[in-house]
């Protein structure tokens, strides 16, 4: 990574496109999609582990006594790369995007965080400096930890240790999951689903209108791990097709229903393809458990 991209960074970091923010929430405050019920039994998304979980409430007082609030708004980084790496970091509220930089200085996003989750947790093994970004997704809440305070707050609390155990493995089991995907599925359908869990998770109960899930199509792209061009078509022909709605640097889904039908539809006709092909090529049936 060169000291241009990161200098570069910085005066983002202090300078955040306020156009393109300011055009994209005034679409969200004017905007109506269509009500739909929304059913919990279709998310086909697992929860993600809350690092919080089943905690007693001694044991949230002594870690609230250890943090500090911190709150960004949309479009504003919490660390960059060569920021010093004191302290982890759990979401309280919004989402948060986690990304890396290239050699060339390309920002690549590797996962989005979601509200109960940690990040920043390099700090805990023997990162000096911080050799990625968040940057807010949409106005967040962070609690701040030091991490020495941390430590000890996962010596002393075995469930929020066991938490902790559980959340790596969530995140190791969800990128092996996309290098799975990469191989077993076509983009359209990555796309429709990366689409719909950034939705249905930042869904509040009760909640109808769909909010913005603020990424670009180089963001979707690395996030699925496709090109820009092709994503940037998929995207294109789901606008096409009615299914969402696109802006400079933002992604409106108008109907998780109809998303989650499409990549239905396409896991459903891809089956059929593999199935054709294996009789073309007289491929012995396969025989599956019941």
């Amino acid at each position: 990574m060169t000291a241009a991209a990161i200098s570069d960074l910085a005066g983002r970091r202090d300078n955040i496109d306020a156009i393109s923010l300011d055009s994209a929430e005034k679409l969200q405050s004017t905007h109506h999609p269509r009500h739909e019920s929304i059913f919990v039994g279709e998310c086909r998304h697992v929860q993600r582990v809350q690092l919080f979980s089943g905690l007693e409430q001694s044991e949230m007082t002594e870690i609230a006594a250890a943090a500090r609030s911190l709150r960004k708004g949309r479009g504003e980084f919490v660390y960059i790369p060569g920021d010093r790496a004191d302290s982890v970091y759990v979401l309280k509220k919004g989402r948060i995007k986690l990304s890396v930089l290239s050699e060339s200085g390309k920002e690549i996003a590797i996962d989005i965080i979601q509200p109960g989750e940690m990040f920043g947790e390099f700090a805990l093994i023997d990162e000096s400096v911080r050799s990625n970004m968040t940057q807010a997704l949409d106005e967040v809440t962070i609690l701040v930890f030091n991490k020495r305070d941390f430590v000890n707050l996962l010596k002393n609390q075995s469930t929020l240790a066991l938490n902790y155990i559980r959340m790596v493995g969530d995140r190791r089991r969800r990128m092996e999951k996309k290098l799975s995907d990469i191989t077993s599925k076509e983009v359209p359908a990555r796309v429709c689903e990366l689409l719909h869990e950034l939705s249905a998770n930042s869904l509040p109960t009760g909640e109808v209108h769909q909010p913005l899930i603020p990424l670009t199509h180089q963001d979707v792209a690395s996030l699925i791990g496709a090109s820009r061009q092709t994503t940037t078509s998929v995207l294109n022909d789901l606008m096409r097709c009615g299914f969402i709605e696109l802006g400079r640097g933002w992604v409106r889904i108008k109907s998780l229903k109809d998303i989650q039908t499409y990549v239905g539809l396409l896991l459903f006709a891809g089956l059929q393809v593999f199935l054709h092909l294996r009789q073309l090529a007289d491929i012995p049936p396969m025989h599956f458990p019941t």
